[in-house]
């Protein structure tokens, strides 16, 4: 009988539970390790810790339920199109039961360092070393599979934003897409003002609504085999022309700002509750003791939001 090859996975989220049940399926022996107590990776809430990714409260899904669900394992009919991250979380945790995967997960055991063993050249074993309860172990595998995502340490690009040092405010640092946007939205609902994200920003968005043609959820319209078959065939400067003119229906981005630099092939869209057109957002605002109006002159921009008894805050969009 030939020996079943081990594959060490690195986290237990959605891609981490996906490599365990295909690794079953192809007569491998996965290894998962998790550096919490449970499954769910980024879609299980809780108070942010050094190390470790989370979504915030509030969040939905930007993918409907048909589009983002395990193809052998679909949501329940009586979902709503796009899911809270608790009803996520139920669905994650009852795929792992389902496909019985936790058998093969170590809790509480986080990956220090994976490196090739020796004589990687003849054999192709990976040594994986880990640290549980304060205490080290280290065991060889075929494979490594890293499915620990890539949303754990932010990115604050300071030295880009002078005189930031002399700001009273507190800040913090968001992107002009998905969770940028829902951000200012929610802003949008406890604050006296919110003006961003603004047109200075660096590469522009797709801001759109999740709701598209007849109440049909965005992403079953807009990614379709023939939409992407028809990109392929035809000319890139037609292609271009026909996806700005379809996303362009409801509002005109440019008169917002919204444009993407590269159009088509610029960054993909940002569904929104609250689409830019309709959302309130102001998109100038003076601070540090310059302005910025104009897309292409600046690659980044403050925006405040005006908190009711509470400190003023400052949302950058880079």
């Amino acid at each position: 009988m030939t020996p079943k090859h081990g594959v060490a996975v690195v986290g237990a989220g959605v891609s981490g539970l996906a490599a365990i049940k295909c690794c079953l399926e192809e007569g491998l022996e996965p290894t998962c390790f998790e550096r919490i107590e449970d499954i769910g990776g980024l879609w299980r809430y809780e108070v942010s810790e050094e190390g470790r990714a989370s979504i915030y409260r509030t969040i939905f899904t930007n993918s409907c339920k048909e589009m983002m669900c395990y193809s052998d394992f679909p949501f329940p009919d009586d979902h709503p199109n796009y899911i809270h991250n608790t009803r996520l979380q139920q669905y994650i945790c009852k795929y792992a039961e389902h496909f019985d995967l936790l058998q093969h997960i170590w809790f509480k055991t986080l990956v220090i360092k994976v490196k090739k063993r020796l004589g990687f050249s003849v054999t192709g074993q990976w040594e994986v070393v880990t640290q549980r309860n304060g205490k080290e172990e280290t065991a060889g595998f075929d494979a490594v599979m890293v499915c620990s995502g890539h949303h754990v340490y932010p990115n604050l690009p300071l030295d880009d934003f002078l005189g930031i040092q002399k700001f009273k405010g507190c800040y913090f640092h968001i992107g002009l897409g998905n969770s940028g946007s829902d951000i200012a939205v929610e802003l949008s609902t406890v604050a006296s003002q919110v003006q961003g994200p603004a047109p200075d920003s660096r590469s522009g968005s797709w801001v759109m609504s999740r709701v598209w043609d007849n109440g049909y959820p965005w992403d079953m319209m807009v990614v379709t085999c023939f939409r992407t078959w028809l990109g392929n065939i035809l000319p890139s400067m037609l292609s271009d022309w026909l996806y700005v003119r379809d996303m362009n229906r409801f509002f005109k981005r440019e008169n917002f700002g919204l444009m993407p630099l590269n159009r088509y092939l610029q960054g993909h869209p940002s569904p929104n509750p609250s689409r830019g057109a309709g959302s309130g957002w102001g998109w100038t605002v003076p601070i540090l003791g310059w302005q910025q109006n104009h897309l292409c002159d600046s690659p980044t921009t403050f925006a405040l939001a005006e908190l009711p008894e509470r400190s003023r805050c400052s949302m950058m969009t880079f």
